[in-house]
């Protein structure tokens, strides 16, 4: 959602657009358009681009990966013109250079230690200072921004967004291989980037000066300069004046990263809304149930039996059709509001089909046994 520059928690930009705005953020993988290989040409890519897209594609750690950034959207109508935009601009890029691109949470063959690194301080600072588990992070992911207007809503909001982030990671679930293995997972994605420091479920924070005072406990040590460090699930971004969702898998298909959007934005604007209105929590979850519901949405995705309870004490799992279900009673008439009714029903199909990006990538291999047709499938389905 912009350019990224050093944050300081003490100037903020709640308020500064307008509520619920959003900003989206897709890693993409840089591909060999015959091997199906990741190539390191972050530098042709961008070179391509030009300014007036200086600020939409941005590096990241490894080459052979690419950064779209939306502008500022006032709806979901914008994000959908700007995400398959950008997605299209990106294959032209690519494709000019002799490239490609494709979307998922893991390349299904790629080896960490075969890649590249990009040549700039910050990269060389992260490796540095975190080392091994950096140098194996060749993940991808969704990053959806979601602006509020206050800072204590904001924390609210990242308080009481956590227990719906299972449902988000098993919708977005797009990581089963590594290194041409079949993990198991789902999304397989999220337990590689669990390595780094700062990452996972964060804690709930009492007030906005309580989470200024865990950043500056950090910037005080050494161990963050800033909020970008915090690489958490969900942070509060002051700068941007935002709630960011980080838990996601990247869908290959951009209808489904349109329509996680929708439902971050949904969630985002119900849970102000609760905070206006003194409401309690939407869900009331403890900790340790968001962690365990959390992994099982990394194993199973959309499969997953996820924990609810009771108002009266009961503990149950229930499958996500009916965990869907809840999620959209309590949502109430907001996605109607913001027009998400087509993001919605996209959702709703995936639940009820019970078939995310990883359930696509395992019928590919099991039907033709080849890793090489998955990359393929996964190629031809990022097409906007």
């Amino acid at each position: 959602m912009g350019p990224r520059a050093q944050e300081d928690g003490s100037l903020t930009n709640f308020g500064k657009t307008a509520p619920f705005t959003m900003g989206v953020e897709e890693e993409f993988q840089i591909l060999d358009p015959e091997t199906g290989n990741l190539v390191s040409r972050i530098d042709e890519v961008l070179g391509k681009a030009g300014p007036e897209h200086e600020e939409n594609l941005q590096s990241e750690l490894f080459q052979a990966v690419v950064e779209t950034a939306t502008d500022v959207c006032e709806d979901i109508g914008e994000v959908r013109e700007q995400v398959e935009g950008l997605r299209g601009t990106l294959l032209d890029f690519t494709s000019e250079k002799g490239y490609t691109i494709a979307a998922a949470g893991t390349h299904p063959t790629a080896r960490w230690e075969e890649q590249d690194y990009t040549q700039e301080a910050r990269y060389e600072e992260l490796l540095e200072e975190v080392r091994w588990p950096a140098k194996r992070e060749l993940i991808f992911g969704q990053h959806v921004h979601v602006a509020v207007p206050r800072a204590e809503q904001a924390i609210y909001v990242s308080n009481h967004i956590r227990p719906f982030l299972p449902i988000l990671l098993a919708l977005s679930a797009n990581s089963p291989f590594w290194k041409g293995k079949d993990t198991g997972l789902k999304a397989c994605r999220v337990r590689i980037f669990d390595a780094l420091p700062r990452t996972g479920m964060p804690r709930s924070y009492r007030s906005y000066a309580d989470f200024l005072a865990a950043v500056e406990t950090f910037k005080a040590v050494g161990s963050a300069e800033d909020v970008t460090k915090l690489w958490y699930d969900v942070r509060p971004r002051p700068q941007l004046g935002t709630v960011e969702m980080r838990i996601p898998d990247l869908p290959t298909e951009a209808e489904t990263s349109i329509a996680l959007a929708g439902l971050t934005q949904a969630l985002v604007a119900r849970l102000a809304q609760a905070w206006e209105d003194d409401e309690p929590p939407l869900l009331d979850h403890n900790y340790e149930v968001i962690l365990e519901n959390r992994w099982r949405a990394v194993r199973d995705g959309v499969d997953a039996e996820l924990i609810q309870l009771g108002e009266d004490g009961a503990v149950e799992a229930v499958p996500m059709t009916d965990a869907w279900a809840s999620t959209l009673d309590l949502l109430g008439d907001v996605p109607d509001e913001l027009g998400l009714k087509r993001e919605i029903a996209h959702l709703t199909g995936l639940v009820q089909r019970g078939k995310t990006g990883a359930d696509r990538q395992r019928e590919v291999h099991d039907r033709t046994g080849s890793y090489t047709e998955v990359i393929r499938d996964l190629v031809a389905r990022t097409v906007p």
